[in-house]
């Protein structure tokens, strides 16, 4: 019986987790490198009397805090592990590499149209925690979690109704030394899943390691398909969405919920910011706002779904992963490059050599201008 836990982190979900834990009773030391918490630095001699540790997302598995908790052989969570411990509903997961917060909110807004108390929880912003001690938190409800990489590498405590994996490509090369790395993080999950609870697989997750297809009986979503009654101004008869849609509707058919409402639900749906929408159209050129495509995989996705020609404004901090092979797959897809920020000279220096026409800007405002 836990008594006394160390929580890592004082940014949204450690905040999220003491208020959980002192609302179960428990005796909380909450610590932040920031000095936001009850203590700046964590140590051999902190490790005395306590009975659990819960880690916000941002403290990486190599973390000395990190590494000196899990080597204590007590239980180490993630905020949303340990809150999903106090969660009395279902709990679905939704984990990949992009089309991650798409995919919750449909479900989520489509679950309540059938009538289901449903609410979004984990990455996608609001920490499970926080719906743990809301209302929200019946036997008959549903929390639909995003699910992020970093969340994942601590699963104790989650488990899973039902899962969607959207896609795997290159992303948090900051993080993880190598794509296997980061792959495993994520395929975590399918242990958290319950006896019997669906799994949805993107098709580019199993050809990365077909092996977790076989983990249980998953459904794997090679490509999109008409859907009836799906209109032609929805957002999700738009790539990616089309495949995010798909995706979201192999799991509503497993769980044995009416299509038609899945179909109402995405019809009258509203993207989220930043997801490859127009957002302003001058002397003839329409731009597009997919800032929220922080990976390789994301804005090439994006050059697909639009037509030619394109001019691509991209930049900002690096996260690791081969620009090289990004510069080879962009190159042929736009009119014109414009880069900018932190990555913006190693950009250049991989597409000017495929490409005529590379501009190094100041910064996004100098860009779009």
């Amino acid at each position: 019986m836990l008594k006394r836990v160390a929580i890592f982190g004082a940014g949204v979900s450690g905040q999220a987790a003491r208020r959980l834990a002192i609302s179960l009773g428990l005796d909380v030391c909450l610590f932040d490198e920031g000095g936001n918490g009850d203590a700046r630095e964590f140590s051999q001699e902190e490790l005395g009397g306590l009975d659990a540790f819960i880690f916000s997302p941002g403290f990486a598995q190599a973390h000395p805090w990190r590494v000196l908790a899990e080597r204590s052989g007590r239980p180490s969570y993630s905020e949303l592990g340990f809150a999903a411990l106090h969660w009395q509903g279902r709990v679905l997961g939704v984990t990949g590499t992009n089309g991650k917060t798409t995919i919750t909110s449909l479900l989520c807004q489509a679950l309540a149209a059938v009538g289901h108390s449903a609410v979004e929880a984990g990455n996608i912003g609001t920490p499970l925690s926080d719906v743990v001690l809301s209302d929200a938190n019946q036997a008959e409800a549903t929390a639909v979690c995003e699910i992020s990489s970093f969340q994942a590498e601590l699963p104790r405590g989650l488990q899973l109704d039902g899962l969607i994996w959207s896609n795997f490509a290159e992303d948090h090369l900051d993080r993880y030394d190598s794509m296997s790395e980061y792959f495993a993080a994520k395929a975590q999950l399918l242990g958290c899943l319950r006896d019997d609870a669906p799994a949805v697989l993107g098709a580019d997750v199993v050809a990365f390691d077909p092996r977790v297809a076989a983990v249980r009986d998953s459904i794997v979503v090679d490509a999109p398909c008409d859907f009836e009654g799906l209109l032609a101004d929805s957002p999700f008869n738009l790539e990616p969405q089309r495949t995010n849609f798909a995706l979201a509707s192999a799991l509503w058919s497993a769980l044995d919920l009416a299509p038609a409402e899945l179909v109402q639900s995405a019809n009258a749906f509203e993207l989220a910011a930043h997801r490859l929408s127009a957002v302003a159209e001058w002397s003839g050129v329409t731009f597009w706002d997919d800032s929220k495509a922080t990976n390789f995989h994301a804005a090439l996705a994006a050059m697909d779904a639009l037509e030619s020609p394109i001019y691509w404004i991209g930049g900002g901090s690096a996260k690791g992963g081969g620009l090289d092979v990004f510069a080879r797959l962009l190159a042929p897809k736009v009119e014109a490059a414009f880069v900018y920020g932190e990555s913006a000279q190693s950009l250049a220096g991989v597409l000017c050599p495929l490409h005529a026409r590379v501009e190094v800007c100041p910064d996004f405002v100098d860009a779009v201008e």
